[in-house]
Parts: C-alpha cells; structure tokens; sequence
C-alpha cells in the first residue's frame, strides 16, 4: 500500500488549511521535481471536496512552486542543475544570514529541542522512516530560522525551501540511498548545536552552510537533474 504524501484536515478553515499541508508536504520533500499531482487524488487524501485543493494549487502555481503543462496537468516545478546550483548559493547566504542572527536568542529550551530533532532524524534514518527523516530535517532548520525573530526572511526562507524542497523525494528515489548523506547531517547538526550553545554566531553560520553545501553535493553526484532550459 502507497503511503500518502499529504494528510487529512480540519474542516475549518479549510482553504487555508488545504493550502499550508500542501506547502509543508513541498517543504518537506514529499514530492519530487516534476511529479504530477492531480486534484481529484489530492482531495481524497486530504478528505476535502476538489475546490479548495483546485484553489491551493492555483496559489502554488503562481509562486512559482508548481506549474501547468500545456497538457493542463499540474506537476512539481522541474529544476534543472543550473537552477538548483543558484538555489543552493542563496540557501548558503540566505539561510547563514537567519543562523547568525538566531545565535544571541538561543537559551536551553531551544537546544534542548534542537537535540531532540536531530535524534529522532537520526533514529528516523537508521528505520529507513522517510516522512520521519524529511520532517525532523525541516522542523530542526527552522526552528533555527524562526529563532532569528526576522518575519521577512523567514518568509523569503520558506520560499527557497518551497523551490529546492522537492529535492529531498529525489534523494530517496534515485539509484544510490541517502542513508550515509542523513548521517552525515546529523553529524553537521551536532556541530551546530554545539556553536549555539556557546552563542557562537559566525561558527553556527558556517555549520549551516556546510550543511546544505554538503547536501547539494550529494545530490548533484546521485540525483537526476532535468534537461537545461
């Protein structure tokens, strides 16, 4: 039986709510670059009627996040190598920016949840849990990133992920398994939490950066990449 990728939601407010699990799914990494999404199966996994899941995808649409083929089908933005290249150099600046900033606002409650982010990421990896994996990655990033009390770049932030996010599910579809790149995050992670701790900004920074550089790596030596455009 397929695991499904979104999960069921409350029926209030529904557009919205539709609209935020559609975008913590890209977030995460539960769909991949160019993967076909269908409103009819989308609405049958969130347990809602077609129109506010019609409505979500035509707002991802126009933040560029996914897209219409002339076949009128929606699928995951494509991203070819140069264009994930040019996401993973703003990433590295970008999201260096939010650690650094964060570093001063880190107290023992913030750590302490940090660690346990990055253990279950760890137990997560070793179980093969890949929605485990992908949602302790992304909640230990930005809980950094929130950290950094800065709401526009947070923003700007949750916009990249959203572009480069998709690349997580190619991680796990490919030929080669992204247990050893996980692990070595973790390891980065510990690193970072370490510069937190001792509110070691321009450390913590780098740790961050070396982490999706590491990442980017990986992807770009085992990941399939679209034709250039």
């Amino acid at each position: 039986m397929t695991q499904a990728k979104v999960f069921p939601v409350d029926v209030s407010t529904l557009q919205e709510r539709v609209y935020q699990e559609l975008r913590s799914a890209l977030l995460q990494g539960r769909y991949a670059p160019g993967e076909t999404v269908t409103i009819r199966a989308l609405a049958r996994a969130l347990g809602t009627s077609e129109m506010p899941v019609r409505e979500a995808l035509q707002r991802l649409v126009a933040e560029k996040v996914l897209q219409q083929t002339p076949a009128r089908s929606i699928q995951v933005t494509p991203l070819t190598r140069e264009r994930y290249d040019e996401l993973t150099r703003i990433r590295m600046s970008i999201e260096g920016l939010a650690t650094r900033l964060a570093t001063p606002f880190f107290d023992a409650p913030s750590i302490k949840s940090l660690k346990r982010l990055n253990l279950e990421m760890s137990y997560a990896t070793e179980a093969n849990d890949r929605l485990s994996v992908l949602q302790n990655n992304q909640e230990f990033h930005f809980t950094i990133y929130r950290t950094a009390r800065s709401p526009q770049l947070l923003e700007i932030i949750e916009t990249l992920w959203l572009r480069s996010g998709p690349f997580l599910a190619s991680a796990y579809s490919g030929p080669e398994r992204p247990e050893e790149m996980f692990a070595r995050a973790a390891k980065v992670h510990d690193r970072l939490i370490a510069a937190l701790e001792r509110r070691d900004s321009r450390a913590a920074m780098y740790a961050i950066m070396l982490d999706i550089k590491s990442a980017a790596a990986w992807y770009r030596r085992y990941c399939d990449f679209g034709p250039p455009v």
